[in-house]
């Protein structure tokens, strides 16, 4: 048998919240340990383990490839946009 390139992770929790997470994460479509390795993907690909920098980060990049957004010369012309709204 050749050398697998997986890992076995066991850790002791809180039934409680243990089952107040499975219960918010099934409500969403997901099960426990695909969410968790989700989120760990996550943590890999934005370097960073905090979800509002995850969240605004992929707020960022949904505006960049969005063909219609409205782009400004200066930060001057958007404080100025800002004004007239």
């Amino acid at each position: 048998m050749g050398k697998s390139n997986t890992v076995t992770c066991s850790f002791t929790l809180d039934r409680d919240i243990y089952n107040a997470y499975k219960s918010i994460v099934s409500g969403h479509g997901e099960n426990v340990k695909g969410n968790l390795v989700r989120y760990m993907m996550d943590v890999i690909r934005y370097g960073s383990p905090n979800a509002t920098t995850i969240g605004a980060v992929e707020e960022v990049q949904r505006m960049k490839s969005d063909p219609n957004k409205k782009t400004y010369g200066s930060f001057a012309e958007l404080l100025e946009d800002l004004d007239d709204e």
